[in-house]
C-alpha cells in the first residue's frame, strides 16, 4: 500500500523513504528476520526446565519386570546449573542471528543508498543539462538577432546553433541516464518505476559520533567468543551430578497399592577424559575467537579513520565548489548582457557557458562522492538508518 501511494502520488521520495520501501518489499530482509525470530525461540527451548517424565509399564508376569518402576512420575531438579549454561548457547545464538540480520540489512542499505545516490547524481545532472540548454538558446537567439541586424557574421549563428544542439543532445542523454537510474533504483525497492522519482537536492547525512561496535562482523566475532565460552561451561556441568525427585507405585502384583516419595542423585565418576577435553577444545574456540575480534576491531578502526578523512575532504571540495558555482553564473549572465548590448563577443558567452558547465558538472560529481563517501562511513561503523532496526 505505501509503494502504490507513493506512485499513485507522484511523490519524491528521500533516502529514508526508499529504505523504508526495500525494508517492506524485499525477501531477503524478511528471511533475516525470521532467522532472528527462530533464535530466540531455540533459545527459550535451551533454557526450558527439564521434562516431568511419566513411566508406566507393566509385565505379563509380576515377578519380571521394572518393579517399583511400574508407575514412576520423574522431575528432575537443575541444581548445578546445566540449564543455565545450555541457555547461554541459546543467547549466543541471539547474537549470531542479530549480527546476520544487521549484516544483511547493511548489505541493502548500502545498495539502496547507493542507487540513490546515483539518480540524485543523475537528477542534478539533468537539471544542470536544462540550464545549459537555455543558456544555449539565448546565446542562439541573441546571435541571430544581431546577424539580422547586421552586426555578426553568419559564421557566429552557425557556432552559436552548434552549441544549441550540442546542449540539447546532452540533455536527451542526461533525461536518459535519469530514467535508468530511477529504473535500477525501483528494482532494488521493489516497486514499480512510473512516476517514481527522487527529492531534489537530497543529501545522506553522515555520522555524528561513529562508534565500531554496532559492525556486523564485530558482532558475529563476539557471539562466536559468548557460544564458545558457553559451550565450555556447559561441558563443565556435565561432570556434575544429576539430581531429580520422583513419585513411585509399588508394583501391579500387591495387591494393595502404595505410592512413595523418592529423591534420585546420580553422577559419572569416570568419563575417560572426555570433559576435559571438551572444555579445553571450547576454550580455545574462545581464544582464538577473542583474538580474531582484536585483529578485525584494529583494521576497523584504521578503516574508520581513513573513510573519516575521504568524508572531510568531500565536504570541504563541496563548499569550495559552490563559491565557484556562484561566480561562474555572474560570469555567464554578464557576458550574455554584454554580448547582447554589442559590448562583448559571442566567444565570452561561449567560454564563460563551457566554464559554467564543467564547474556544474563537478559539483554535481563532487555531491556523489561525499554521498558515497558517507555510505562507506555507514559500512565502516555498521549504522543502520531507524527504519532498518
Amino acid at each position: 500500500m505505501l509503494a502504490a501511494s507513493f506512485c499513485q502520488a507522484q511523490a519524491q521520495i528521500s533516502a529514508t523513504d526508499a529504505l523504508r520501501l526495500a525494508s517492506q518489499n524485499r525477501p531477503a530482509l524478511a528471511a533475516s528476520r525470521l532467522g532472528v525470530e527462530q533464535a530466540r525461540l531455540s533459545a527459550r527451548a535451551l533454557g526450558a526446565l527439564p521434562p516431568l517424565n511419566l513411566a508406566v509399564g507393566a509385565s505379563s508376569r509380576s515377578e519380571v519386570g521394572a518393579t517399583d518402576q511400574d508407575f514412576a512420575l520423574t522431575q528432575e531438579i537443575d541444581l548445578f546449573g546445566r540449564r543455565r549454561a545450555s541457555g547461554r548457547i541459546g543467547e549466543a545464538e541471539i547474537q549470531h542471528a542479530l549480527a546476520t540480520y544487521r549484516r544483511e540489512a547493511s548489505l541493502l542499505q548500502s545498495e539502496v543508498l547507493t542507487a540513490f545516490a546515483t539518480a540524485v547524481s543523475a537528477n542534478h545532472q539533468s537539471e544542470v543539462a536544462k540550464e545549459l540548454l537555455v543558456v544555449s538558446e539565448g546565446l542562439l537567439n541573441a546571435t541571430n538577432r544581431r546577424f539580422d541586424e547586421g552586426k555578426v557574421a553568419e559564421l557566429q549563428v552557425t557556432r552559436a546553433t552548434i552549441e544549441y544542439e550540442r546542449a540539447k543532445q546532452t540533455r536527451e542523454l542526461k533525461d536518459a541516464d535519469y530514467r535508468a537510474a530511477i529504473t535500477r533504483l525501483a528494482s532494488l525497492l521493489g516497486v514499480p518505476p512510473d512516476d517514481l522519482s527522487v527529492v531534489p537536492d537530497a543529501s545522506i547525512e553522515p555520522v555524528e559520533n561513529p562508534s565500531l561496535m554496532d559492525r556486523p562482523d564485530i558482532l558475529e566475532i563476539k557471539a562466536e567468543v559468548a557460544k564458545a565460552t558457553a559451550e565450555a561451561g556447559l561441558a563443565r556441568t556435565a561432570s556434575r551430578p544429576e539430581f531429580s525427585l520422583q513419585v513411585v507405585r509399588s508394583p501391579w502384583a500387591n495387591d494393595r497399592g502404595y505410592f512413595v516419595g523418592r529423591a534420585q542423585l546420580s553422577w559419572n565418576l569416570w568419563d575417560h577424559g572426555r570433559i576435559r577435553h571438551e572444555v579445553k577444545a571450547a576454550s580455545l574456540r574462545a581464544d582464538a575467537a577473542t583474538k580474531t575480534l582484536a585483529d578485525a576491531t584494529a583494521r576497523a578502526e584504521q578503516e574508520l579513520a581513513a573513510v573519516q578523512i575521504e568524508l572531510r575532504s568531500r565536504q570541504a571540495r563541496i563548499e569550495s565548489y559552490e563559491a565557484i558555482l556562484a561566480s561562474a553564473k555572474d560570469l555567464v549572465g554578464k557576458s550574455q548582457k554584454g554580448f547582447s548590448e554589442g559590448f562583448g563577443t559571442q566567444v565570452d558567452v561561449l567560454e564563460a557557458t563551457r566554464a559554467l558547465r564543467e564547474v556544474e558538472q563537478e559539483l554535481v560529481e563532487a555531491r556523489q562522492q561525499l554521498a558515497l563517501a558517507v555510505i562507506k562511513q555507514y559500512e565502516a561503523v555498521g549504522y543502520l538508518v531507524e527504519v532498518l532496526k
